[in-house]
């Protein structure tokens, strides 16, 4: 299992987790309510009510559920890291990405991101260039050479949409505040033979640690055309990435 393979594996598992502890915690909130329209049923027994009533101390307890991170016109910094499934089948390429979100309101963000693409050959293209060499130096002329079309860089805009929100107990040591997104975004990706348009749509979950520090994991398509001694190509990367942000 090549390093790439293997970074998108922890990056999806990752995410995986966490949507696996949101589904039980929608589990168990389908539960308490259950448990709440049998306690509703009580009303109908006339002794059980009086009962309650007489135990009631006039104490009343408020649970504010409200966002801990405020993210009205505010704007975030990130880093992210990750990998690439699918692509060219010739290379294995890493993403790291800087971006800027400016959260118009908890629902609704603008992004802009910057991509830097590290490259290196695949075991299948290594093998194709590795065959290719061993013929040339036997004086053989029935071979080819993979002509790769290396992705440099990209530059992307972006809007996300927030539609889930909640909190998470970790570890009793902080109460954090995540929500899920999805986006979907449009620009240029810089590639050996020059430039292409690209775009991209995906989602992840954002995790607000603090009113300062966030984190996201983040799994999306993008799609664009690269050149080769055949013609022009559509290719498309399923990316995934974790990141970590700062909020201004």
């Amino acid at each position: 299992m090549n390093r790439v393979t293997a970074n998108l594996i922890n990056v999806m598992a990752a995410f995986t987790g966490g949507v696996l502890v949101i589904i039980g915690l929608i589990l168990g909130l389908s539960n308490v309510a259950k448990a709440q329209s049998g306690f509703d049923s009580l009303g109908s027994n006339e002794g059980i009510l009086k009962r309650a009533r007489s135990l009631n101390t006039q104490q009343q307890v408020r649970i504010v559920q409200k966002r801990a991170v405020d993210r009205d016109l505010r704007l975030e910094f990130g880093l992210t890291y990750g990998g690439v499934a699918g692509g060219n089948s010739y290379l294995n390429t890493q993403p790291m990405t800087g971006s800027m979100e400016f959260h118009i309101n908890p629902r609704i963000s603008l992004g802009a991101r910057y991509t830097q693409y590290a490259n290196q050959l695949s075991k299948e293209g290594q093998s194709q260039f590795d065959l290719a060499r061993d013929a040339q130096a036997a004086g053989r002329t029935d071979y080819t050479v993979p002509d790769i079309d290396l992705p440099k860089s990209s530059v992307l805009g972006t809007v996300s949409y927030y539609p889930i929100y909640g909190k998470l107990n970790f570890f009793d040591l902080t109460v954090v505040q995540f929500d899920f997104y999805v986006l979907a975004g449009y620009g240029q990706m810089d590639l050996k033979s020059g430039s292409s348009q690209t775009w991209t749509a995906g989602g992840g979950v954002g995790f607000w640690w603090t009113k300062n520090l966030s984190s996201r994991l983040e799994i999306r398509h993008q799609a664009y055309q690269d050149k080769v001694y055949t013609g022009t190509r559509d290719v498309g990367m399923m990316i995934g990435t974790l990141g970590i942000g700062l909020m201004l």
